[in-house]
């Protein structure tokens, strides 16, 4: 398995490197501080050293004992080098042992008030100060760092120079048990976060069988009940996509199921147009069956392209590439596509607006509304159909409005649904009943709102109303007539 494929060992890597630079810093830190601390109590030693010798020197001096005063300097001096070189040898190999068991690493001497050496060796170099405080110095000597104390009382100067051996060594010898320690603790911290890590993610592990389990046709959303806060909009994501597959397969098999009904009738119509023809005894039976099968396959056409129009639509769940459409152009395109239709009902068709206008949408979706709304008018009306563009309450008002017999009241709340037709329409086998229900889901789909309503004159008034967002003034003032 590739290392991005599995999120609980990403996981693991990443929290197992921050650990460990998190033990490397600590440890750093650690060392440090027992370095400061190291030199802090080693410097204290010193200086107590050399205090007390100076002290059992100044009385071995007043006494005239100064072979003494030296068998007390080269005594400490002797355990203070032994001392050192047994820290020194710890970390060398055989070959080097030798050569560093012979090598000074402490110098004790005493000088008088005018710096002469009075017994002792003088570390190589050293430049002494003589001031009447005690000091410590750090100084560079052989290649190596040099610690020394110096203490004054009574004209006499006593310096103690020891190599750093030994805080090498304590620094060396705590960074190592420490770093002993934290690799022993690391494995073990890494299969507890490994076991957290499991554990933390089990919800998944779940959520993905719960899934898995399902049946092709179960797209019901899945429950957030025990999902962890951190998916859940993963889940949500999820449910969205499972909801707009129902509603596409929803509206998949509404569409096959409207169309095999209403191509249902037509067709049987044409199989008994077919059967007329072929038993047909003269010429005017012939053109009169023949008449009336261009009329049902013209039908079936205008069905097939509606039924089409309306699965596309559904697929749709909201628009995103909206433009602006000029009104005064979609209304001269529309009306000029249907005036053939209009001038053989034997209708007249206007427009009228007092100013231009610009709407937010997709064009080919408006064309489309407005196709279907003016047809059904040019059905039903007798001799006007005029549609009026005008402004109310900062919404765009669209009506179109036939002089046709209108509808009945009841009828007029299932004016917009699918394959629903009116008495008049069926009586007069005119259309589907999928004109206005193409209408709705333009409408819907560009946030618009659409209604109808009966003129008191007589007709039918459809409105479509477009809000102050979708909508603005356009230079220009033009009243459109087609007749």
């Amino acid at each position: 398995m590739h290392l991005s494929a599995s999120l609980s060992r990403r996981l693991l890597i990443i929290l197992a490197a921050a650990m460990l630079v998190a033990l490397v810093v600590t440890v750093y830190s650690l060392l440090e501080y027992v370095d400061k601390e190291a030199e802090e109590v080693l410097d204290t030693r010193l200086l107590l050293t050399a205090e007390n010798l100076l002290r059992q020197a100044r009385r071995q001096l007043r006494e005239g004992n100064l072979n003494e005063v030296w068998l007390s300097l080269e005594t400490v001096r002797g355990l203070e080098n032994a001392w050192l070189t047994k820290f020194a040898l710890a970390d060398k190999t055989a070959f080097d042992e030798e050569q560093e068991r012979t090598r000074i690493r402490s110098y004790i001497w005493l000088t008088g008030s005018e710096g002469k050496v009075v017994v002792g060796q003088i570390l190589p170099g050293y430049n002494p100060n003589h001031a009447r405080e005690r000091k410590l110095r750090s100084v560079q000597y052989d290649g190596a760092e040099w610690r020394v104390a110096e203490v004054h009382q009574d004209g006499l100067h006593l310096h103690i120079a020891q190599r750093e051996d030994l805080r090498a060594y304590l620094v060396k010898e705590i960074g190592m048990k420490l770093m002993e320690k934290q690799l022993i603790a690391i494995p073990v911290i890494i299969f507890v976060l490994w076991l957290g890590i499991r554990r933390g993610l089990r919800p998944l592990s779940r959520l993905s069988d719960q899934i898995a389990s399902r049946k092709p046709d179960n797209l019901k959303p899945v429950q957030l009940d025990q999902v962890p806060v951190e998916i859940k909009p993963l889940v949500e994501s999820i449910n969205t996509l499972l909801a707009r597959l129902e509603a596409s397969l929803e509206s998949e098999r509404r569409f096959t199921s409207d169309a095999a009904h209403e191509l249902r009738s037509p067709l049987a119509v044409v199989r008994n147009l077919a059967r007329i023809l072929a038993g047909a005894h003269s010429l005017q039976e012939v053109q009169s069956s023949a008449l009336l099968l261009d009329k049902s396959a013209v039908r079936m056409a205008e069905l097939l392209s509606q039924l089409l129009h309306l699965a596309r639509l559904d697929s749709l769940v909201n628009m995103k590439d909206l433009r602006p459409v000029s009104l005064r152009g979609l209304m001269r395109e529309v009306i000029g596509e249907l005036l053939p239709n209009a001038i053989s009902h034997g209708v007249n068709l206007s427009y009228m607006a007092e100013t231009e206008f610009q709407i937010m949408g997709d064009r080919g979706l408006l064309k489309l509304l407005f196709q279907n709304v003016l047809g059904n008018a040019i059905k039903y009306g007798k001799k006007d159909v005029e549609v009026h563009a005008h402004v109310l309450n900062q919404v765009l008002t669209i009506k179109v409005l036939d002089d046709g017999s209108g509808v009945a009241a009841e009828d007029l709340p299932r004016l917009f649904e699918r394959f629903f037709r009116s008495q008049d329409a069926k009586q007069q086998a005119e259309g589907s009943g999928l004109g206005l229900s193409i209408v709705r889901r333009v409408v819907e789909l560009h946030g618009f709102t659409v209604g109808a309503s009966n003129r008191s004159d007589g007709g039918l008034c459809v409105e479509v109303g477009i809000p102050a967002t979708a909508w603005e003034h356009a230079e220009g003032s033009e009243q459109e007539s087609v007749s």
